[in-house]
């Protein structure tokens, strides 16, 4: 269903001449088409009378995940804007606080504008001095208020807000007749825009749905009779969830349980019951069961029968710059760089970071990117769950936050609330930092943890920046984590063995499965064999190792391609580790990644870190340090995370 929303009557008849619809609700003025597809809410004018209005109908009205919400109507227009002009708007702000809210927008047909929402029709606003970001600014009434009451309870993904510039704020208004002359051309184009938006968050919910239901189904049928607690139809649940994602059957999964005894033990029952299942989906090949087809690589959906589509970059759509950043040298240099995506200013970066209920989803095919400045803290301690290669001063630091890449087993989908690219711009107050600490103690620095900074060093100085940096400061050693393969800046410094180039290396299988927009395995070697060449230290980094089929001989194959490319001599260490993330990045990572096998894997649970249990990352590294064995690999080039490492700490492991 598609809700416009409207403030006055002239525009409401707009759309009521052009679609036959009923009065369905006379405690404030709502329509409705005959085919339930279309309705009008009329709020009456000014943000108050706005925002009552439409939580009035959020409370009488039920709403269902595929509705589209848009605020249609006139609006003044900044002197850049022309009478009959159309926008979406892609900021929204009250004039009387400079409160600021952000609408979701991605790919779309029309202009966008910056909308200021008054008290009272404005009249010759006052220009600044120097332009803020490149959008042209508009003026209503209303905009704020409908926004307010929407975004309580809507994701900003659904709601929209069109405007037709009415006048140029010189205190002509158009009349009623005007008004509807005015809308009447936009309405079909805004129309077939909407109803495109709402068969695609349909289209998913009912996909949601019809995953949700195969599963309740299947565990209902599991359950039976038996006495399951709620921890076991927990695990039972995610068990079947994960078995179904890997493309497992319900007949096989059915083929794999015991048959029911009289025994009057039924909590055992059920507790074999479970356990009989979660062997089973780890290790279908083993169950003895006749009807099985085990998920090999040729016949699962792991890799044939649902092969995703190649995911292709778009360029930033959006960029929001912080106010105090807007004249900074990186910041033009970018904007530059991206002369057609909208310049949108904002006042801190999580106002746009940090709103509630995003489209993660969404996101990923859109990418926006945010331009800011860091005053928090600026270096960490490494986690945990990361390797230290026995460096006693192990730091990390964010100063991209989200990466361009897009990898389901990612922890940053369970880290940040958005999907949108946070960048620092503010380099020089890292470096003045990084002077302080230099003067304590030595330093290893991992500065491509949170983002992979080389992916972006074609737009942003960021990875070459710290490398310079490096070169003058020995008793810092940097690493910079990545996936990339174009790293153009490498070409430009001189050898240092103080930088570490470390390259993430997965079997082009798991690639193209779970690693998306990123370079190919033969591309990743290519240029690992160029930094190598150059004189920097390279470190290889099997890491995370995943629980997929045929695992220990896709693995394998890996070790044996990377040294087809690399001599031992090139490789200063090589980091090995099986997949782990912290429960609560888990949780989340379900929720951005519902129908990916990695989020709903049985794991075990560790103090607090989800993680492969002993026997299953045991086959997994032992197979990766045999075929390196095989490459004649030095006991002190192999570093290894294993699960007690959550709780111990790092230690460098010989072999």
């Amino acid at each position: 269903m598609i809700l416009f929303i409207t403030a006055i009557m002239p525009e409401a008849k707009a759309v009521l001449s052009a679609f036959p619809m009923k009065k369905m609700d006379f405690t404030f003025p709502l329509y409705e088409t005959e085919d339930n597809t279309l309705r009008l809410l009329i709020t009456g004018p000014g943000k108050l009378s706005a925002a009552m209005a439409v939580t009035a109908y959020l409370t009488r009205y039920e709403v269902s995940a595929g509705d589209v919400f848009c605020n249609f109507g006139i609006c003044g227009g900044s002197g850049d804007t022309v009478i009959g002009d159309g926008y979406l708007c892609a900021a929204l702000t009250e004039l009387t606080t400079g409160k600021a809210l952000y609408p979701e927008l991605y790919t779309h047909p029309f202009s966008e504008a910056r909308l200021i929402t008054a008290d009272v029709p404005v009249k010759n606003p006052s220009t600044p001095s120097e332009p803020e970001g490149n959008l042209p600014l508009l003026y209503d009434m209303e905009a704020y208020g409908v926004a307010t009451a929407l975004f309580r309870s809507i994701q900003p993904s659904h709601c929209f807000f069109y405007k037709v510039v009415s006048d140029v704020c010189n205190g002509t208004f158009p009349s009623p007749e005007d008004v509807v002359g005015l809308i009447q051309p936009h309405l079909n184009p805004l129309l077939g825009f909407l109803s495109g938006q709402e068969t695609q968050f349909t289209s998913q919910l009912t996909r949601r749905n019809e995953r949700t239901g195969s599963v309740l189904s299947l565990t209902k049928e599991f359950m039976a009779d038996l006495p399951f607690s709620t921890t076991m139809e927990r695990r039972l649940t995610e068990l079947i969830t994960y078995a179904l994602s890997v493309g497992l059957t319900r007949r096989e999964l059915l083929s794999a349980l015991p048959e029911r005894t009289d025994t009057p033990h039924k909590k055992r029952e059920a507790l074999a019951r479970l356990e009989t299942l979660e062997a089973f989906v780890k290790n279908p090949k083993q169950t003895g069961s006749q009807n099985v087809s085990s998920p090999e690589p040729d016949s699962a959906s792991f890799l044939s029968t649902q092969q995703p589509e190649k995911k292709l970059l778009r360029p930033f759509r959006h960029i929001y710059v912080e106010r105090e950043v807007l004249s900074h040298t990186v910041t033009k240099q970018f904007t530059e760089r991206f002369k057609n995506a909208a310049v949108i200013p904002i006042d801190h970066y999580k106002d746009v970071f940090n709103r509630s209920r995003q489209d993660l989803h969404a996101q990923e095919t859109g990418p926006a990117l945010i331009l800011a400045a860091n005053h928090g803290t600026l270096f960490y301690p490494g986690a945990p769950v990361c390797q230290s290669f026995g460096e006693e001063h192990f730091m990390y630091t964010s100063c991209i936050m989200n990466c361009l890449y897009d990898c389901d087993y990612c922890y940053l989908q369970g880290m940040y609330p958005s999907g949108t690219i946070v960048v620092f711009v503010n380099l020089e107050d890292y470096f003045a930092e990084l002077d302080r600490l230099l003067k304590k103690h030595p330093v290893y620095l991992c500065c491509s943890y949170d983002s992979d900074l080389t992916a972006l060093c074609g737009l942003l100085p960021h990875a070459e920046a710290f490398c310079r940096y490096a070169l003058t400061h020995p008793d810092l050693r940097l690493e910079l984590r990545t996936k990339s393969a174009a790293l153009p800046f490498i070409k430009e410094l001189p050898a240092a063995k103080n930088i570490v180039m470390a390259f993430t290396l997965s079997p082009q299988e798991i690639i193209t499965r779970y690693e998306h927009y990123t370079p190919s395995l033969k591309a990743r070697l290519t240029t690992a064999k160029e930094a190598a060449k150059k004189g920097f230290s390279l470190r290889l980094c099997f890491d995370p190792v995943l629980d997929v089929p045929n695992a220990p001989e896709l693995y394998t194959t890996l070790v044996d391609e990377t040294f087809s490319v690399l001599s031992t001599e090139e490789i200063t260490d090589i980091s090995l580790g099986v997949f782990r993330l912290s429960k609560d990045y888990v949780k989340q990572l379900k929720k951005a990644k519902p129908s990916c096998a990695i989020s709903h894997y049985p794991y075990t649970l560790t103090d607090g870190v989800c993680h492969y249990d002993t026997e299953r990352c045991d086959k997994l590294l032992t197979s990766v340090k045999e075929a390196l064995a095989r490459h004649h690999i030095p006991d002190d080039k192999l570093f290894i995370w294993t699960p007690e490492e959550s709780v111990e700490g790092d230690s460098h492991v010989n072999q």
